[in-house]
């Protein structure tokens, strides 16, 4: 049996998949897409996710993409204790939550983290290919939707745009407090995919400065704390950038 995660070590969709395969004990390998190299476009890695994207999982030959998808594979097909409640409500609010990572927290998270950590890059990216050259990379995006995304953030993400994803985090960090109510995990008593997939963009909101909002809601600031404390959230969320350590 092989298991073979491609990913990037700061992708917050590749800290859930990372989370998953570490929570079920699974071994695995590694092959590190390195983003800033653009190799997520590369053709060999387009054949084996059509978006581009990280990241995505190989077992035993067949290919698995979508964060949310590959962490619900990982939990169903390998031994380990689950990551679901036996509740079929609280599998639910699970996947309203796991929904809720990847269209809400996600999207917003992006354009909160551009101009904050991005937008230096592509200064840097210009400089090293040209711009020209580098729009042509930006042309080679198999997805035209992303595409369209990285052509206007080559020139940064507008201020009102940035405040109004800032309010969206805050009101899902607002409905996390709410739903914590109810027991330490996100659907209840059972820790589950829904705090694996949830967490990195807590974390990254944290990072870009906004950590206030997550220490002035109490329950979700326990919450924080103690899944940080997880032997495989530590495990997963120490894999550093194999480029710079070769450095």
């Amino acid at each position: 049996m092989t298991v073979m995660l491609y990913h990037w070590w700061g992708s917050t969709c590749s800290r859930k998949a990372r989370t998953t395969l570490h929570e079920k004990g699974v071994d695995w390998e590694s092959t590190h897409i390195n983003l800033h190299e653009f190799e997520n476009w590369a053709p060999w890695y387009v054949k084996i996710h059509p978006k581009g994207v990280v990241p995505a999982l190989e077992h035993d030959g067949r290919v698995v993409i979508e964060s949310n998808a590959i962490i619900e594979y990982i939990d169903e097909t390998f031994d380990g204790p689950s990551l679901k409640s036996d509740d079929t409500w609280e599998r639910a609010k699970m996947r309203v939550w796991m929904d809720k990572s990847e269209h809400t927290l996600h999207k917003n998270m992006h354009l909160i983290s551009h101009n904050n950590h991005h937008a230096h890059r592509w200064e840097e990216y210009a400089e090293k290919f040209g711009r020209d050259e580098l729009m042509k990379k930006v042309e080679t995006q198999p997805d035209l939707q992303r595409r369209a995304d990285e052509i206007r953030n080559a020139d940064g993400v507008p201020n009102d745009i940035v405040a109004f994803a800032v309010e969206r985090v805050k009101d899902e960090l607002t409905l996390m407090e709410e739903d914590l109510a109810r027991g330490p995990w996100m659907t209840g008593n059972t820790f589950s995919l829904a705090d694996i997939a949830v967490l990195p963009f807590v974390e990254r909101f944290q990072a870009n400065g906004f950590g206030d909002e997550v220490t002035n809601r109490p329950r979700l600031a326990d919450w924080f704390a103690r899944i940080q404390e997880r032997p495989a959230v530590k495990e997963a969320y120490a894999f550093m950038d194999p480029d710079k350590q070769a450095c």
